[in-house]
C-alpha cells in the first residue's frame, strides 16, 4: 500500500506538501535541508508514501533521530496500519502533526496515553511577512550566539525545558542543547545595549516559509515585550532574504499573546507528542 520515497520523488513530494504548508514544515524543512537519500544527519528523513495513479496522497516521515511527522488528510485506517508495518524496527522518540492524524498514527502503533510524557496540542499561528510590524528600537540588535556563552545558555535551556515540559528529545540536557544552539546557523540572541535578553531560532525553513521555534525570555527580562520583539526582528531579517510567510505554535497563553501582538493569527492546532522512553517498533515488550 505504501512505499519508501526515492530521490526522484522530491519534487512531487514537495508539491503534495505545499498546499498543507502550515502543518508540514518539519517534513518540508527536512526535505529541503537533507533531500531524500543516504544521510547520517539526525533530521534526515525516510518518507513513506501512499499514492493514487500519478499523485501522492499521504506521507509519514521518520527522521534518523526517531521522530515521526505526517501529512495524510483524509487517510483511512489502512494507511496508518501500513505505516506501522513499514516502521517495524525503527526506534521512535516522538511524533508531531495535525492532532487527528497523530491520534490515528499513535493508535496504529499501539501507543496509549501512558506511553507519552508530553501530548501537547498547541495553537498554530501564521503571519504574512508583508504585514510584519517594525519593532526596531535604539540599541536593539540580533546576532549569532558565541561559543563562550555556552554556560549561561545552558541555564536558559534548562529553564525553557522546565517551563514548557518539553525537554530536549532523547534526554539531551541544557548543556548539549546550548552547544547545538551555538552551532546552529539559524540561532539568534537579542541584545539591548550589551545585555542579552532573549533567544530564538528557526526549526524549519524552505525557500519561501519559515517556522519559528525555541523562543525564550529569561524571567528577569519578561514583561517588556521581548518575546514578540525578537521574533519580529528575526522575521524582518528573513523577509530581506526573500521569505514571505512564517508559522509557529504557541506553548502558553502568554506566548500566544506576544505573537498576536506582532500580527500572528491563529489558523488551527498542532500536536507535539514525546514518548516516555524510546520505543523500537515491533520489539517485544
Amino acid at each position: 500500500m505504501i512505499r519508501v520515497a526515492g530521490p526522484e520523488d522530491a519534487a512531487a513530494l514537495d508539491a503534495f506538501l505545499r498546499p498543507h504548508a502550515a502543518t508540514s514544515m518539519f517534513l518540508r524543512g527536512n526535505l529541503a535541508a537533507h533531500g531524500i537519500g543516504v544521510s547520517d544527519h539526525t533530521n534526515a528523513t525516510t518518507f513513506y508514501l501512499d499514492e493514487e495513479p500519478g499523485q501522492i496522497t499521504a506521507v509519514v516521515g521518520c527522521t534518523n533521530g526517531g521522530f515521526l511527522m505526517c501529512q495524510a488528510p483524509g487517510a483511512a485506517s489502512g494507511f496508518w496500519m501500513a505505516c506501522a508495518e513499514a516502521l517495524q524496527g525503527r526506534r521512535l522518540i516522538g511524533m508531531t502533526g495535525v492532532p487527528e492524524q497523530i491520534a490515528a498514527l499513535a493508535a496504529a502503533l499501539g501507543f496509549g496515553a501512558a506511553d507519552f510524557r508530553v501530548q501537547d496540542v498547541e495553537p498554530l499561528y501564521a503571519l504574512s511577512l508583508a504585514d510584519l510590524p517594525d519593532l526596531r528600537v535604539p540599541d536593539l540588535s540580533l546576532r549569532r550566539p558565541r561559543p563562550e556563552e555556552a554556560g549561561w545558555l545552558a541555564g536558559w535551556f534548562d529553564g525553557y525545558h522546565r517551563e514548557t515540559g518539553m525537554g530536549m528529545l532523547d534526554g539531551v540536557d541544557g548543556a548539549i542543547a546550548a552547544q547545538r544552539f551555538i552551532d546552529k546557523a539559524d540561532a539568534r540572541v537579542m541584545e539591548i545595549g550589551r545585555e542579552v535578553c532573549a533567544m530564538s531560532a528557526l526549526n524549519a525553513r524552505t525557500t519561501d516559509m519559515v517556522q519559528v521555534g525555541g523562543v525564550y525570555v529569561p524571567p528577569e527580562h519578561r514583561g517588556r515585550g521581548h518575546g514578540g520583539r525578537i521574533v519580529a526582528l528575526y522575521l524582518a531579517e528573513m523577509r530581506a532574504e526573500g521569505i514571505r510567510e512564517a508559522i509557529l505554535f504557541a506553548a502558553s497563553p502568554i506566548a500566544a499573546h506576544a505573537y498576536e501582538a506582532i500580527g500572528f493569527r491563529r489558523i488551527g492546532s498542532y500536536q507535539i507528542a514525546l514518548l516516555e522512553e524510546p520505543v523500537v517498533v515491533g520489539a517485544a515488550a
